[in-house]
């Protein structure tokens, strides 16, 4: 019995391996018929293949990325810069006709007229013209101009602006040191002027650096002035400077309080007249006996606008003789 189990196990493992064998045989000649199919190449494929080259489109350089500015150690980014307005050396300023003269109301009709200013629709649609424009800007706009581009808008040409193409000076009416009722244009006409507008105290070393150069030149020449018009168009501010006078009267030379004008109140329609782009900045201009604005400068007075300045006045006034 024991020798039969064994010969029957012994004719089962013998059959097993021989079906192993022909199954790794049969696998053998599989894999060896797929790669001398995988080896045959088509005709086609035994020639040299040509590379398709693909033009890529030009690369856009990129601009380089703009460096935020904070504040401080803020995460507030610092507003950007506006360009600076400003007007064209030498281009004619003022207005087409000469200026009229103002008619000094008493108080009473002042305050009449001002009263019916309000009620008047016309008047209320200039007023918020106006105060759209006023919320479009910046109220730091030019402190920021300053702080950026300096307090000199550009150098003053060297030439006069020919009479057939220059304009006229605005009108405005002011209070002289003195108490008396002026108007600038009447005040400048029939005499060579060097007229200086300042808007702010840090203006006025502006306009007294072509002042003091000019006084200084044509001391005791007949038919040539210097007018300085300080204007406050902020109503609060205006009330300082009206309590302030005295220490305006003991600043300012004698012989020039006459001359010497302030105005209270809004001059938008003068500044854009006359091309004053920065209230912050001093401007001075030279004005021929016919009241026609011949020359101007801004900002501090360089050494060449002094002389550039004087030598044009004297032209100014040989001609007006």
């Amino acid at each position: 019995m024991n020798l039969l189990r064994r010969d029957t196990l012994y004719m089962a493992g013998r059959l097993s391996q021989a079906s192993l064998g022909r199954s790794l045989h049969s696998s053998r000649m599989l894999l060896d018929a797929k790669d001398k199919e995988g080896g045959q190449k088509p005709a086609d494929s035994e020639k040299p293949k040509v590379e398709e080259t693909k033009e890529e489109p030009p690369k856009v350089e990129e601009p380089p990325a703009e460096k935020i500015e904070y504040i401080g150690n803020t995460r507030f980014p610092r507003p950007r810069p506006k360009p600076r307005k400003t007007i064209r050396p030498g281009e004619a300023v003022g207005q087409q006709v000469p200026a009229g003269k103002l008619e000094h109301m008493p108080l009473k009709e002042k305050i009449d007229k001002k009263f019916r200013d309000i009620l008047s629709p016309e008047k209320n649609l200039e007023s918020r013209a106006r105060i759209i424009r006023e919320i479009g800007e910046s109220h730091w706009q030019n402190i920021l101009d300053l702080r950026n581009n300096g307090d000199k808008l550009f150098e003053a040409p060297a030439e006069l602006i020919p009479a057939t193409t220059a304009r006229y000076l605005p009108n405005l009416e002011c209070k002289s040191l003195t108490g008396s009722t002026v108007d600038i244009a009447e005040l400048c006409r029939g005499k060579t002027t060097l007229l200086t507008m300042e808007f702010v105290k840090f203006a006025e070393k502006h306009t007294l650096s072509y002042i003091n150069v000019f006084e200084k030149a044509f001391e005791g020449r007949g038919k040539v002035q210097v007018v300085q018009v300080n204007i406050e168009e902020n109503w609060a501010k205006a009330a300082v400077l009206r309590m302030c006078l005295p220490y305006v009267r003991r600043n300012v030379p004698k012989h020039r309080h006459d001359t010497y004008a302030l105005h209270y109140g809004g001059v938008e329609a003068l500044r854009n007249t006359l091309g004053i782009a920065n209230p912050l900045i001093g401007y001075a201009f030279l004005v021929d006996s016919k009241t026609r604005v011949r020359w101007y400068a801004n900002g501090e007075a360089v050494q060449s606008e002094g002389a550039t300045m004087l030598t044009l006045a004297d032209t100014l006034i040989r001609k007006a003789k």
